[in-house]
């Protein structure tokens, strides 16, 4: 079956051939990119026109310039930032690994085998642990850190793909794309709790900073589906455009960014109402926001696109050397 960043991958296929030359766009250097002295956005390249990819590009936030990428091996899909940006975590769905990346080299510096396709990797508040969902195996496994060893393997729904973990670190919540459901995994017990139905396919999953509510991304449905926490209860489907493929908000902001179709919408966390759409101009695969404001988002022409959400528009466009499948933000972009 075809996943979700596939169906989005074979959307964009003919759009990058055409669109990574484009003029207007900020080109790929040399330039190293030092994240301890830079707001830095990360993005993993998970393929290219031709080939799958292997590497994490890594952005120069306040610059726009695109330094030296980082290999990691082949079709990396999901990352995360350990708490204080002190290191990156990338899950490899190709070779069946989460592999550690020093943001202060740009190094690898740990590599670990885990379940069959990893597609999304999420890590806890204190920094202990990371979770990674594997498409393949459904399930998902818990990597010690900082050791990077592997521990207990949970048993979740057909092709988990996303998963996030709520702020007072209790529960972790795993998309179930093939079942249309929702897996709870209480922490750090790690038992699963009774999947929630949350509409055909869900592709992304975000928990509010308040831990009151969740928000899952139904790829088939066009909608966002609210589930309410600690309860886990679901509520109403809200529609929000076509296909939505992630969803992001920083720390403390009321507002959640849905990135679908060609644009990136609002919407408000307390209220449940969505805003004016923000048109990217390519298909919007996913997106990250950062505390200082910034939101940025995955572009099916092979970039990535800076959305000022205090304007409404684009403020700017970095071409890359491959279609990002995935971004995250260091806590600094946008300030």
């Amino acid at each position: 079956m075809t996943t979700l960043r596939t169906r989005v991958r074979h959307l964009s296929a003919a759009v990058v051939a055409l669109a990574l030359g484009a003029p207007g766009l900020a080109g790929c250097t040399t330039e190293s990119v030092t994240p301890a002295s830079s707001p830095v956005a990360y993005a993993t390249l998970g393929s290219g026109i031709a080939n799958p990819g292997s590497t994490v590009a890594v952005v120069d936030a306040a610059s726009g310039k695109v330094g030296r990428p980082v290999t990691v091996g082949t079709l990396p899909s999901g990352l995360a930032l350990l708490p204080g940006a002190k290191d990156l975590v990338v899950a490899v769905k190709a070779q069946n690994e989460l592999v550690e990346v020093s943001t202060a080299t740009g190094k690898v510096v740990h590599r670990v085998t885990v379940g069959l396709e990893p597609d999304a990797v999420a890590v806890t508040p204190d920094g202990t642990t990371a979770l990674v969902a594997d498409f393949g195996d459904n399930t998902v496994t818990t990597v010690h850190l900082p050791s990077f060893t592997v521990g207990t393997t949970v048993a979740v729904g057909r092709q988990p793909v996303a998963v996030a973990v709520t702020p007072d670190g209790t529960t972790a919540l795993v998309a179930d794309f093939q079942d249309g459901t929702v897996t709870p995994i209480a922490l750090p017990a790690l038992t699963p709790g009774p999947p929630i139905a949350v509409g055909p396919e869900p592709g992304a999953v975000f928990v509010a900073s308040s831990g009151a509510t969740a928000l899952v991304a139904g790829f088939q449905t066009s909608s966002v589906t609210p589930v309410a926490l600690p309860s886990l209860v679901a509520g109403p489907a809200i529609p929000v455009g076509a296909n939505p493929t992630g969803i992001a908000g920083a720390a403390g902001s009321p507002v959640a960014w849905v990135s679908g179709g060609d644009a990136v919408t609002p919407i408000a966390i307390a209220t449940l109402q969505v805003g004016n759409p923000v048109v990217t101009g390519a298909p919007a695969q996913c997106v990250a926001a950062s505390p200082a404001g910034a939101v940025w988002v995955c572009s099916g022409n092979g970039a990535l696109v800076e959305v000022d959400p205090a304007k409404g528009r684009v403020v700017r466009t970095v071409a890359l050397d491959g279609l990002p499948s995935s971004v995250v933000l260091s806590p600094g972009v946008g300030a």
